[in-house]
């Protein structure tokens, strides 16, 4: 098992950033050009705790790449914990959380506990850029859509938490 943390300061008042964690609009967002999972296209409704889905991702949504389940475990505070396993992913253990910093930013950070046995360091580095390249696409979706001064109509997110 491999633990990864990547951590990022947002400019947005954690309560923004708490609302659209939730949100499957700002997970495709946030993947948009690496992965797509069609299960989740035309979906708004707020992840909730309980929930288990199994759906194919599709790399750089155009190569089927494995059978993806996840199940949510916690949705409480700040905090998103799923589950999740497919293709040669053993486990795929995500939490997501937001704290705040100040009133007008806050910290965001992803933790993943991965196993898959004999490729585990190598699905790490993998994970790594692809956490990165997430968390450039946070601060970009900040920029557009969680800033009070700036449009939201790309995402439909609504306005408040």
């Amino acid at each position: 098992m491999r633990t990864i943390r990547l951590e990022t300061e947002l400019a947005a008042d954690a309560d923004r950033v708490w609302f659209a964690m939730r949100s499957p609009v700002t997970f495709l967002y946030v993947c948009r050009g690496l992965f797509g999972i069609p299960a989740l296209a035309g979906r708004a409704e707020p992840l909730r705790r309980g929930e288990r889905g199994t759906g194919w991702l599709w790399a750089f949504h155009v190569i089927p790449a494995y059978r993806h389940t996840i199940e949510v475990v916690e949705v409480d505070a700040g905090t998103i914990r799923t589950r999740e396993h497919g293709g040669i992913l053993k486990t795929w253990n995500h939490t997501l959380q937001v704290e705040p910093l100040t009133e007008q930013t806050c910290r965001y950070s992803d933790t993943i506990e991965i196993d898959t046995r004999w490729a585990t360091g190598l699905v790490a580095s993998v994970a790594t850029a692809i956490f990165r390249y997430r968390h450039r696409r946070w601060h970009r979706l900040v920029r557009r859509h969680l800033t009070p001064t700036e449009r939201r109509s790309d995402l439909e997110l609504p306005e408040g938490p």
